[in-house]
């Protein structure tokens, strides 16, 4: 079938990067707890804590799903068993640090301790290689952990992703009619210190180069890309560029809150507006319920 013609990107602002974590539950817990505590009571003190809504222009989860076999993927899933993966956008290192080391943020969110101790995490750049036109966030998607082979420099390995790999890979796809979008995003330089005493102390930091995001309909179009006539051409493609421990993760995807992204921007927090009830809420701190506090004092934990 003919592809569809690919439609101007909207404007994305670029100074944004993106801070990228892959993580899994507690042993002890199930699936359906973590998503629990993951899609409800975590997005619950996401949306109503100061620091993390300054700090984060937009906040999308992706929930691991099954109905995909590993033999329909170009590369296999991860022996950590990744049950979801995040993404937080930001505009700079200082706003990474606030979400990370706010008050508040130790005070109600880092408590809330509802996964296990392992992590991948990744800062990267974000770049829009195409959109279907009346695209829409949501669906399935398939990410790529991917490591470089090690005869390529950071920069040789983004320059072959953008300029060779990424037009092959669209050549052999776009005609196939199942890919509504795909995205790459180059790694960017991490400190590790700077998540020092954080719930993502022990994560493993900035070991893949490239994280790639493919949107489909539906499990069922992986299952058609595997048996399509382009399957050979970009495992080639891929075999080229990427090494060992290199990973697929297939997920549905959740954008929770999104400040930045053009016509597809949800409400700002009503934490952050004084005179609501959260703000009213957050002012009067989260320490000291119960002790009785002087007249004139200032709310505990402010």
């Amino acid at each position: 079938m003919n592809s569809p013609p690919c439609k101007a990107l909207p404007e994305r602002d670029q100074s944004i990067m993106k801070f990228l974590l892959a993580a899994r539950r507690k042993r002890e817990d199930t699936r359906e707890r973590y998503f629990y505590e993951w899609g409800v009571i975590h997005v619950a003190l996401m949306i109503t804590n100061p620091s993390t809504q300054r700090a984060f222009a937009r906040y999308a989860q992706h929930f691991s799903i099954d109905a995909v076999d590993d033999d329909v993927l170009w590369f296999r899933r991860s022996d950590m068993g990744w049950d979801g993966m995040s993404d937080h956008w930001l505009r700079s290192m200082d706003d990474l640090k606030l979400a990370v080391s706010g008050e508040d943020y130790k005070v109600r969110m880092q408590p809330h301790k509802f996964g296990g101790d392992e992590f991948c995490v990744e800062l990267t750049d974000g770049r829009e290689m195409y959109e279907a036109p009346g695209f829409q966030n949501g669906g399935v998607k398939l990410i790529h952990f991917l490591r470089k082979l090690p005869q390529y420099t950071e920069a040789q390995f983004d320059a072959r992703m953008r300029e060779e790999h990424g037009p092959r890979l669209l050549e052999a796809l776009r005609p196939l009619g199942i890919l509504r979008k795909y995205v790459q995003n180059p790694r960017l330089p991490l400190d590790p210190a700077l998540f020092k005493g954080s719930l993502f102390e022990q994560g493993g930091m900035g070991n893949h180069a490239m994280i790639e995001e493919f949107w489909f309909s539906g499990p069922e179009d992986l299952q058609r890309l595997r048996a399509a006539s382009a399957w050979d051409a970009i495992r080639a493609s891929y075999d080229a560029l990427a090494a060992a421990g290199s990973f697929s993760m297939v997920t549905t995807e959740r954008v929770v809150f999104d400040y930045v992204t053009p016509g597809r921007q949800t409400p700002r927090p009503a934490v952050l507006t004084p005179g609501t009830l959260e703000w009213m809420i957050d002012q009067q701190g989260y320490m000291g319920f119960n002790i009785p506090k002087p007249s004139g004092a200032p709310p505990a934990g402010k």
